[in-house]
């Protein structure tokens, strides 16, 4: 997180001067005279009406640079305010307007938002797509086993919490979280449905498999057994089948409507209503989430909690700062270096949850188990968030 800091510092601090030039001397001239001058301006001062039209255009100019950010603070103050208006199962029914609605509406936008041929670009991104994938399903597991070894060795840390953290660097990156993430900080959002998205066949024809998540149905069971010692099983059919219909047929739908669209016009000068409309609906995502996560609580006494939550926070923001160093040894382009950075330290609630329930069903201790990820999932939601827009001014500034 300092680097990103210093990075987005740096990018100014080096631009090199412009070169003086000799300007041939300007004749200043008095203005002419105003022919009327109202009583509020003969002595300089703005009118109230001037100076309240000045603070709303200032306003309504931080929403406009500011809108996810201010977008996520609203979410999360709404959701702590009354959370059972958003939780499953509530009145606003996220079980399908969030986990359907809002899922299927950013894959549809992003369909609708990328040329084919920045999607052709990506699937051929090799290099990029091993180091976001070796950096998720390898180097995150293998720091978070060694650091909660250590801190249970010291007597810091609850054997189950132990197996819960461990479970948590097991699992694969989020699906719609990182897409939303990588495209509202300036990021390579190609590449980052590419880690969500392997072809399956000729682009733009065949459906496409979520490369991270097949990745981590086959791995994750495996991993577990032999690290946590747990017995289970997954099903493989059912999670790709949500993936196909929540992820991969709306960007899909979206690569087939934008030809036509296009064509008629429909798409020209809206790139900005698509990105606030994705944006609006990862928003969605984060009050949701943060709802269940106020209402359901963690189970864990506040000190162990303040103390895991701490753990959890140092651990991600590592994690980060290591995923923007390799970026930058592997010569990545700050759009390239943010999708990295925001693709490779996430961690999938969705694929998660149910993966604890099954694989560790009948443990008395399950709630501890769960508690990692349910502080991870919310805490990179809002990072993230908090980095986007330093991320979105890293990729401005970069040379063409």
């Amino acid at each position: 997180m300092i680097v990103l800091a210093v990075a987005a510092a740096s990018s100014a601090a080096f631009t090199p001067a412009l070169p003086l030039s000799r300007a041939p001397p300007v004749l200043l001239r008095s203005p002419p005279p105003l022919l009327a001058t109202s009583p509020a301006a003969s002595d300089g001062r703005p009118t109230p009406l001037q100076r309240l039209k000045t603070a709303t255009s200032s306003v309504a100019g931080f929403l406009d640079r500011r809108y996810f950010l201010v977008g996520v603070v609203t979410a999360v103050a709404l959701a702590a305010a009354y959370p059972p208006l958003g939780r499953r199962g509530g009145p606003l029914r996220p079980e399908r307007t969030v986990a359907w609605g809002a899922t299927c509406g950013i894959f549809l936008l992003s369909g609708l938002n990328l040329p084919t041929s920045e999607l052709a670009r990506a699937a051929v991104s090799v290099r990029l797509h091993a180091l976001i994938q070796g950096f998720n399903l390898l180097l995150i597991p293998l720091t978070t086993v060694l650091s909660c070894n250590a801190l249970l060795a010291a007597g810091l840390l609850q054997p189950a919490l132990r197996d819960g953290m461990v479970v948590m660097g097991l699992l694969p990156t989020t699906i719609n979280m990182c897409v939303a993430l990588s495209r509202s900080s300036g990021g390579d959002e190609a590449v980052a449905i590419f880690n969500a998205v392997l072809p399956a066949a000729v682009l733009g024809v065949a459906l496409r498999l979520v490369l991270g998540n097949l990745l981590g149905v086959l791995l994750t069971p495996y991993l577990l057994l032999k690290l946590v010692g747990s017995a289970g099983a997954l099903s493989a059919a059912d999670t790709l089948q949500k993936l196909a219909t929540r992820v991969l047929l709306p960007l899909l739908v979206g690569q087939l409507l934008r030809p036509p669209l296009q064509g008629a016009g429909v798409l020209a000068g809206r790139r900005k209503l698509l990105s606030r409309s994705s944006e609006s609906l990862l928003l969605l995502i984060v009050y949701s989430t943060f709802c269940d996560t106020f209402l359901r609580g963690f189970g864990v006494p506040p000190a162990t909690l303040a103390g895991l939550l701490a753990f959890v926070a140092g651990l991600h923001a590592s994690h980060l700062w290591l995923a923007w160093q390799l970026g930058g040894l592997a010569g990545l382009r700050a759009k390239q270096r943010i999708t990295l950075t925001l693709t490779a330290t996430q961690k999938t609630l969705a694929l998660g949850m149910p993966l604890l329930g099954v694989v560790f069903a009948g443990r008395p201790d399950l709630g501890l188990l769960c508690t990692p990820l349910l502080l991870q999932h919310p805490l990179q939601l809002l990072v993230g968030s908090l980095l986007s827009p330093r991320l979105k001014r890293i990729a401005a500034e970069e040379a063409p």
